[in-house]
């Protein structure tokens, strides 16, 4: 078994994500979780009434608008519709670390669920940065 040099793998970690990119990222998560909710309840008070159908319509409209911040603030380029689909597609990987995090930590390790979900949250950002940094937004 190779000998991991603890100092190294610190300097990588750094390196990726204690940069202006990952924090912006970071930053435009927070807007898009917001707006999302803003977006839903908007529909619901002008005439969508089901809940769950406002909540998906509000999550397309606020993953579009993170697309274009993306674009804008954090990997430079111009908006591409198939550039969109990737980064759309990235978010799937999202979607299945968050509910698998939230499955062992609340439901088999007892965790309070507002716990569960920010610590779900916090495992996913990376893994999600990743995921669109090289697969949306790599420059092949």
């Amino acid at each position: 078994m190779e000998n991991v040099d603890m100092g190294q793998m610190t300097d990588k970690l750094k390196k990726e994500f204690w940069t202006k990119e990952f924090i912006l990222f970071v930053v435009v998560g927070v807007v898009n979780t917001l707006d999302c909710s803003l977006f839903a309840a908007v529909l619901m008070q002008y005439g969508i009434e089901d809940a769950n159908i406002a909540f998906n319509i509000g999550y397309v409209m606020s993953n579009i608008l993170a697309y274009l911040l993306n674009c804008w603030l954090i990997f430079p380029t111009r908006p591409q519709l198939l550039q969109y689909f990737r980064f759309a597609l990235s978010y799937v990987g999202n979607a299945i670390i968050e509910n698998v995090s939230v499955l062992v930590l609340y439901n088999w390790l007892g965790f309070p669920p507002v716990v569960s979900f920010v610590l779900a949250a916090l495992i996913s950002v990376p893994v999600t940065f990743l995921m669109v940094k090289i697969y949306a937004f790599s420059k092949k």
